[in-house]
């Protein structure tokens, strides 16, 4: 039984005797955080070769630098894990204590903890004739939709006959009256992110024929600049804040390679109903633990911004959603979990057939540069009738909660359905180097007649004993 531990492609000295405790966790499960796995090593002897790979760190004189590392395990040629390392402990006579882990915290680099208003996400050029849309690479990025919302300037807006829409356009053109203000593309936005952070993103969600057209919205006037300075059109969220709100819309699957700095966005529902490639049930161990879920139904909220005086009582095309009451207390009834959204829509006003809000606007006009706001989404239409449109819904996806084409029916329902069924069982598998080495998150096993997700697997290198493993039933 070999252990073999490399540090950016090189084998460390690991000494006759070495225990690697492994806790692994599924990252697509938890709708709040992406969780880390890890698996940390608490003893490296001290060797000539081991102090050249972690760079003399146990000197005094090395400073106080902290050096991460690619670190890939292997047990018997298999690669059980691959993370980024740092050395959490030095000693010249004991050795070295390595942490190692997926380091999503760092995976944006010194960008990660800094609000997407403080980074530099470029300027996109503008027009000298204003356009329903701007490209950037020959794909889109910005686009000036039409708004209704009276209360942009606050009781000001009669100084200047403002008409209450924002990027107000007649006949196809313009206004030079009135905030123009630019709404991003999402698929524009997280480029620019990964064009500033050296991550490379892709993924289905990007490319898909509707969720590509969706845009992030803001109140930000241009104020006459003459190109759009982006970061003024973002929330004021982390890059991770970001990703964790757009993902809970559609029910995404973020998927994290911290060795080769890559996302990949696609789609979490799909995936559950794979046909599993893993049949663990004769490397399973006598006993278990079966335990219920007694949150088993689906609340939907969206946390709407409550500088519109529109939204302030959760109109009913706002409302949450709950999955349906159809048991008793022992069945689905049981109780809720709530997944908190902040990323909403628009009402539509009945009068225009455009999207509404009263709100304060965000403008030097008035000294209004310090309203808050919060981001929504819509979906870019192009222009009806000569109205450059974005709406709440496109080709069958609505971006409310509730209906036949809402959130709930069209990306949450296999998830739903999941939670009424769901309980997990706490069992031992003995697994092998090939098992761990094959293990995907996003993919189901089988174990005794039934499908389950693997949650958590707890274990240690070299493999004298079966990994205790927490599955969801499927």
């Amino acid at each position: 039984m070999y252990t073999d531990i490399r540090i950016d492609g090189e084998s460390l000295d690991l000494g006759p005797v070495l225990k690697v405790p492994l806790d692994l966790i599924n990252p697509h499960l938890s709708y709040e955080t992406i969780p880390n796995s890890v698996a940390n090593v608490p003893s490296i002897p001290f060797s000539a070769k081991n102090q050249r790979i972690f760079e003399y760190c146990e000197m005094p004189q090395a400073g106080n630098d902290l050096y991460s590392y690619d670190c890939e395990m292997f047990y018997n040629g298999a690669l059980i894990y691959r993370g980024k390392a740092y050395v959490k402990v030095s000693n010249p006579i004991s050795g070295y204590q390595l942490s190692a882990g997926d380091d999503l915290g760092r995976f944006f680099g010194l960008y990660g903890g800094i609000p997407l208003t403080e980074l530099n996400l470029g300027t996109v050029e503008i027009p000298e004739v204003l356009t329903p849309t701007i490209e950037v690479g020959e794909a889109l990025a910005v686009c000036f939709p039409t708004i209704v919302n009276p209360d942009y300037y606050g009781t000001n807006g009669a100084l200047i006959s403002y008409t209450g829409f924002v990027n107000e356009c007649d006949e196809e053109v313009y206004t030079t009256t009135g905030p123009k203000v630019p709404q991003l593309f999402v698929g524009f936005l997280l480029g620019r992110i990964a064009e500033l952070t050296g991550v490379t993103v892709s993924g289905d969600f990007l490319t898909h024929p509707t969720w590509s057209k969706l845009v992030i919205t803001n109140w930000r006037s241009l104020d006459l600049d003459p190109v759009i300075t982006v970061n003024r059109h973002v929330p004021a969220w982390t890059i991770a804040t970001l990703l964790i709100e757009l993902r809970k819309i559609p029910n995404l699957r973020l998927r994290f390679d911290t060795i080769n700095k890559s996302l990949t966005i696609d789609f979490w529902e799909p995936l559950i109903d794979q046909v599993p490639r893993k049949d663990w049930t004769l490397r399973a161990t006598p006993g278990h633990e079966k335990i219920p879920e007694f949150n088993r139904r689906l609340q939907l909220a969206f946390d709407l911004d409550g500088g519109d005086s529109l939204v302030k009582d959760k109109p009913e095309d706002l409302a949450d959603y709950f999955t349906p009451v159809t048991g008793s207390l022992g069945g689905d009834a049981v109780g809720l979990v709530k997944v908190p959204m902040k990323l909403s829509t628009f009402l539509i006003d009945d009068e225009t057939g455009l999207p509404i809000a009263r709100q304060t606007g965000v403008t030097m006009e008035f000294n209004q540069l310090n309203v808050n706001t919060m981001p929504r989404l819509l979906f870019w239409h192009g222009l009806i009738d000569g109205v450059p449109a974005a709406f709440p819904n496109l080709d069958g996806i609505s971006l409310y909660m509730n209906g036949p084409h809402g959130i709930a029916a069209t990306s949450w329902a296999r998830t739903e359905q999941m939670r009424r069924e769901m309980f997990y069982l706490k069992k031992k598998f003995s697994l092998n180097e090939l098992d761990l080495a094959q293990l995907d998150f996003s993919e189901p096993i089988h174990y005794n007649g039934l499908n389950y997700l693997v949650a958590h697997i707890a274990g240690e290198l070299p493999i004298t004993a079966p990994f205790v493993c927490l599955l969801v039933k499927i």
